[in-house]
């Protein structure tokens, strides 16, 4: 017998413990299939349902915890629905829209709360004291800030708003 014949067996046998790739591709390709699913409306809950219960039964091996709980709460949602349902299958657990859907890539993101939640005016009084002095170079940045504003409006190419935030940056550094 070979003196290295046992630690090929040992190296062969520890590389064949755990998921193949071919097994977690399989999976990750699934589960991607079943969130496509989710996003179209005109699918029926039950379709949708039968894909997370088939993910579940046989691709979770070598999946992470998250993307199996995730399949678990889907599963459980839409079969509480059915194919009468005219909503997306989330009578189970109705949620909340945390913010509205983003309009541009460039736009900020949109206001949740229109006004302060109920903070009595005396608190913020306290906060800010009036006697405060204003920040170094507040006077110079409020004024980069105007003349930025003011470049913007004009600009109806990217080129123009690239200029105008390098002037910005300019005239911050002098602030600074």
């Amino acid at each position: 017998m070979r003196p290295d014949l046992p630690l090929l067996v040992l190296a062969v046998a520890s590389t064949s413990c755990g998921a193949s790739i071919q097994a977690v591709y399989e999976g990750d390709a699934r589960f991607e299939h079943c969130m496509a699913l989710d996003s179209r409306h005109d699918m029926r809950p039950t379709i949708r349902s039968a894909c997370w219960n088939e993910w579940i039964e046989f691709y979770t091996f070598g999946q992470t915890r998250d993307r199996v709980e995730y399949a678990e709460l889907r599963q459980r949602q839409l079969h509480a629905s059915s194919d009468f349902d005219e909503g997306d299958g989330l009578t189970a657990a109705p949620a909340t829209r945390a913010a509205p859907d983003p309009t541009s890539v460039h736009a900020p993101p949109p206001r949740i709360v229109s006004a302060d939640a109920g903070a009595p005016a005396v608190a913020s009084a306290v906060a800010t004291p009036p006697s405060e002095p204003p920040l170094p170079g507040s006077d110079c940045a409020r004024g980069c800030e105007e003349s930025f504003g003011s470049c913007r409006k004009g600009c109806t190419v990217p080129a123009c708003d690239k200029a105008c935030e390098g002037r910005y940056r300019r005239c911050m550094r002098r602030c600074f």
